[in-house]
């Protein structure tokens, strides 16, 4: 078990990455939440007002927003138990099987603990609690989980009222204290009868665990534990009904302790009490955390009298297992069966057991679906043989599957959601247009604004054009530019005097080139030849140079980001309080997202303003293959201008004074390749204008002159008219402070949305 150990250690360890995923789509969609919440309350504000029709109100009621909402809701539940799984530090198996199959013996196998702590029977139930075991290095404990007094009533008490159909339920402890229960009837269903009389039960014993109902947590020794784990024994039931119950206030409870086997460093054990006990819904409520807390279930079978064969219960676990599976595909990738046989007779009977499950479960064939395993559960050593081991090898293969799986699900429920959501936000715009077109109608000068609103922004934009024209064609060199590729050239000639980036002590270029030159001729004794370090050297040249001439980045970021404040100051000019403190690059997305988000859809303009965010000016794309040729005389071989043959630049002797010729051989390359770069570049200074200005000449067609230019003004001017001409329209549309927080909250959805669903 050791490889396999340290394989699931691995996988735990990836899960990690796993749980960042999912963490930060839950925090994306618990923001869709709140932003449908808000789009809900904004609705019912516009539905409430005073000059809408009742028609108008039906259209805006959104009978899609709570089927939305539900679902995002569901959706949370399935992200929370996929955290939960990804979180922990363990491979954790769940054990699960009727009462009287030897349940708690395989645990006790599996744990080294004893009856004290994980109590075993051959006749009533024993295990009353829930308990999770995990392997521990530290010191043994157990620590307890209780209820407090209202999850004790709707976790406890009400399943059985439900059941066994008494119509009220107890609303506090002192209610349920005084609460008359009927006496039972011998005509009555048999279960609702035991059901009953174990409600009295808890009733009567209510003195022994009330104190305990703080929904607290206590540590406790393990020789402590077996009261709270464990039902009455049948010495203690004898004595009356009122004998003190204190698991009654138990959630659940953590159990650490030393396993007895090898390399279980990452295990955990998750004890389920008996699947088909008669108490009101005890299989749901057993199994109603296995999502969040398991990785695979072993379902105890034992072939004893009244219990060798699949009967109905079985199957019924079987079922609410298969419902706890959820996205995994393979249910045999989840869920194994074992058979006990720990007696003689339980070899007799095993084989009919066998083949059984082989009909019942498996389709005829063995494996089919279910993997069954065999084993004694009371002898630790065959527990970790025949199924401890197997069972963990198996699923250091299947775990990663099942984890693929389950993103796979949360990731078609994210977009079903997203859907849903998306078919909220159609049906609220609609709803939107329609509403405004039985209210006040908008004023009629809106059609002349929008022709202003062209008309000035192309007016504007022609100044700026005009303004970049000048600069482009300049016959001046850009100063600005001209810095930018002498501070490279500068730095990049510091760093070649400096023993080619070496150093040196004090910077003293002397000391430098001796340090290079005695490292060179270390590195030609080892090889006996100058051809290697010459390559290097020429390689690492050649990449310097080009590094430092990129940072003349700077200098084009720069020029990007005058372009962008430029046009955003210009924009903002027109746009009344759209983009009010909203400068620079964040003006320009602000309004690529009112675009975007529009009640009428504005694609042109979303385009180009999205086309001139995406605009790049940099050393590497517009200016590198201009200075290509200059670099290439770095290469360590060039071509002989007569075989056309690859040849050596220069063979040097192993000697001090061949380290000295070496160097003055590449500085004075370096140096050439350094200055012809420079010259290039310097060449080429009118190419960063000349791309500012194609961008923003494509920008004004597109915003001005483009097919669609004026229908998306219009649009954008209908859907944000109160924003782009702040007052004008206060008294001829009287619901618009409410229509626009409306459209405000179908924004905040619509963009919180795009990062939900990416």
């Amino acid at each position: 078990m050791g490889d396999t150990a340290v394989r699931l250690a691995a996988l735990l360890t990836a899960r990690k990455e796993r749980l960042a995923q999912v963490d930060a789509a839950a925090q994306r969609w618990s923001a869709v939440s709140a932003g449908l919440a808000e789009l809900g309350r904004s609705l019912r504000m516009l539905a409430a007002h005073p000059d809408l029709s009742d028609e108008v109100r039906a259209q805006l009621s959104a009978p899609s927003l709570p089927p939305a909402q539900a679902a995002i809701a569901e959706l949370h539940e399935l992200l929370r138990a996929a955290a939960s799984r990804f979180a922990r530090d363990t491979v954790n198996i769940g054990v699960s099987g009727r009462a009287r199959v030897g349940k708690s013996t395989l645990l006790q196998s599996i744990s080294g603990l004893s009856d004290i702590q994980i109590p075993t029977g051959s006749g009533l139930p024993v295990t009353a609690v829930r308990s999770r075991i995990f392997h521990t290095r530290g010191p043994e404990r157990a620590v307890l989980r209780f209820h407090g007094p209202e999850s004790f009533l709707t976790e406890v008490v009400h399943p059985y009222h439900a059941q066994i159909g008494l119509p009220a339920t107890p609303a506090s402890l002192e209610e349920f204290r005084g609460w008359r229960y009927p006496e039972p009837e011998d005509s009555a269903d048999s279960e609702p009868v035991a059901l009953l009389v174990r409600l009295r039960q808890m009733q009567q014993a209510l003195w022994s665990y009330e104190a305990d109902l703080t929904g607290g947590e206590r540590v406790l020794d393990l020789d402590e534990l077996r009261p709270y784990v464990a039902y009455p024994t049948d010495k203690q039931v004898e004595s009356g009904d009122a004998c003190p119950r204190p698991y009654l206030a138990v959630r659940d409870v953590r159990i650490d302790c030393s396993f007895p086997h090898a390399d279980v460093a990452s295990l955990g054990i998750v004890d389920l009490p008996g699947l088909g006990e008669n108490e009101a819904q005890s299989e749901k409520h057993h199994v109603a955390g296995l999502r969040h807390e398991v990785d695979l279930v072993v379902m105890v079978k034992r072939p004893v009298e009244g219990m060798g064969y699949w009967g109905k219960e079985d199957a019924k676990a079987l079922s609410l297992l298969d419902e706890v599976r959820g996205f995994i595909r393979q249910r045999g990738d989840f869920v194994e069966l074992l058979l006990n046989v720990g007696t003689p007779e339980d070899h007799s009977s095993a084989p009919a057991l066998r083949n059984h499950i082989k009909r019942e479960v498996n389709g005829g064939q063995d494996g089919r679906w279910y993997t069954v395993r065999e084993t004694n559960a009371k002898d630790p050593e065959a527990v970790g043989a025949q199924l401890l081991g197997p069972m963990l090898d198996r699923l250091a293969r299947t775990l990663p599957v099942m984890d693929d799986d389950i993103l796979d699900g949360t990731r078609r429920a994210e977009q079903a959601a997203a859907q849903r959501v998306r078919a909220v936000l159609a049906e609220v715009r609609q709803a939107l247009t329609q509403a405004r077109s039985r209210s006040a109608a908008p004023a009629e000068d809106l059609e002349a604004r929008v022709q202003e609103l062209r008309r000035s922004l192309a007016v504007d934009l022609s100044v700026l054009l005009d303004e970049l024209r000048t600069y482009a064609y300049a016959e001046d060199q850009d100063p600005d530019y001209e810095t930018a590729v002498e501070a490279a050239h500068r730095q990049l000639r510091s760093w070649l005097t400096l023993g080619l980036g070496t150093g040196g002590q004090d910077g003293d270029p002397e000391a430098a080139r001796a340090a290079w030159c005695e490292e060179a001729l270390r590195v030609m004794r080892v090889e006996l030849s100058s051809g290697g370090l010459v390559a290097d050297e020429l390689h690492r040249i050649r990449v310097e140079t080009g590094r430092h001439f990129s940072r003349v980045d700077t200098y084009f970021d720069r020029r990007v980001a005058w372009l962008w404040t430029k046009v955003t100051a210009l924009l903002a000019r027109h746009t009344g309080t759209l983009l009010a403190e909203r400068p620079d690059e964040e003006g320009l997305r602000a309004l690529a997202g009112f675009a975007r988000a529009a009640a009428e859809p504005c694609p042109t303009l979303e385009e180009a303003v999205q086309g001139l965010l995406d605009l790049r000016l940099d050393y590497r794309s517009q200016l590198h293959p201009r200075v290509h040729r200059e670099l290439e005389r770095l290469r360590p071989q060039q071509r002989d201008p007569l075989t056309g043959m690859p040849q050596s630049q220069i063979v040097v002797e192993i000697s001090p004074a061949g380290a000295g010729a070496l160097y003055e051989f590449l500085t004075e390359r370096a140096e050439q390749a350094a200055h012809r770069t420079r010259q290039a570049l310097l060449r080429e200074s009118m190419t960063p204008a000349t791309v500012l200005l194609s961008a923003l000449e494509h920008f004004d067609d597109l915003l001005i002159r483009s097919a669609d230019a004026e229908r998306d003004l219009r649009r954008f001017a209908r859907s944000y008219r109160n924003e782009l001409w702040p007052g004008v329209y206060e008294g001829l549309d009287s619901g618009h402070a409410r229509f626009a927080a409306v459209e405000s909250a179908c924004r905040t959805v619509q963009k919180t949305l795009e990062g939900a669903a990416a």
